[in-house]
């Protein structure tokens, strides 16, 4: 079968007009319709009837066109596939969540990473993981884990988490009486009690949660205005500081907690049937350098 007349039916079936689909493809009129009926007699199908001055799929042409869009659809995959195995430099699809993918890619502009390609998926969470073992990403970045047998969990830093507000702001405030502002959504799966997305140890410590957002920026921006207090990794409001003026910088607010440090490990998550390769490494080493900072 003609992979042509199956674009050229395509065409004819989204724009319902022959002439329309023709100046689209760039090809006549006349040329288009001898194809379409080349078409129709070695399927042995009526695919379109006439509908005043356009044409409208049959049936048989409605099932047709849907099943010539998934093997459309299956040849475009399958031509990028061997153009990408041509191609020397392999891109690196990532997924991780906001605290990496807003504060991290910085790492990623030195000079091991000029000739490579990478595109960066946000995902929470356990969506990582699917995306991994469906294979639309090749790696992940997380410090909240959700097992799954078909993974590696390669441990590449350990980090620092605290309390961070603005300078000034709750003066004499205990901790447990702070305005939180938290991450709307919850984390589920994860063999830790931790249940959200900032890594708060809900079952040590109790928190006064006044504010539920959805991005990390906006929780900085409510700790900036002096409304909340929040709870993240250093690494990230180090970044966060070093593009502020003193008088939008957050501080780290001392802890009731003495002698408790609050670190939680980072991990670059790869399918097993995966080795890890040069990119993996450099990946790996991009993190332990920059979540030092």
């Amino acid at each position: 079968m003609d992979t042509n007349r199956l674009k050229y039916f395509s065409a004819v079936a989204e724009t319902g007009s022959v002439r329309r689909a023709a100046d689209i493809l760039r090809v006549s009129p006349p040329s288009l319709s001898k194809a379409i009926h080349h078409l129709e007699e070695e399927l042995g199908l009526k695919l379109f009837i006439r509908a005043g001055r356009n044409i409208r799929l049959t049936d048989s042409g409605q099932r047709f066109a849907l099943r010539t869009k998934e093997v459309l659809r299956g040849l475009d995959e399958l031509r990028l596939s061997a153009e990408e195995e041509k191609t020397p430099v392999q891109e690196i699809r990532i997924a991780t969540f906001e605290v990496f993918s807003t504060h991290f890619l910085q790492a990623l502009a030195g000079p091991d990473w000029e000739n490579i390609p990478f595109t960066v998926h946000d995902v929470l969470p356990g969506e990582l993981e699917r995306a991994l073992v469906d294979r639309h990403v090749d790696v992940g970045i997380t410090y909240m884990p959700v097992p799954h047998p078909d993974l590696d969990y390669l441990k590449v830093a350990s980090v620092e988490m605290a309390v961070f507000a603005a300078k000034g702001a709750f003066p004499g405030m205990e901790q447990p009486e702070l305005p939180f502002v938290v991450p709307v959504n919850p984390l589920y799966g994860s063999p830790s009690r931790v249940r959200g997305l900032d890594g708060w140890p809900d079952d040590a410590y109790p928190r006064n949660v006044r504010y539920k957002v959805t991005l990390l920026e906006s929780a900085l921006q409510l700790c900036r205005q002096g409304k909340a207090a929040g709870y993240f990794p250093s690494f990230v409001v180090n970044a966060h500081n070093a593009h502020m003026v003193a008088e939008y910088q957050l501080v780290r607010r001392a802890t009731p907690y003495k002698g408790r440090e609050c670190r939680t490990d980072v991990f670059l998550v790869k399918r097993k049937s995966d080795v890890e390769n040069r990119t993996m490494k450099l990946l790996g080493k991009a993190i332990r350098l920059y979540t030092k900072k």
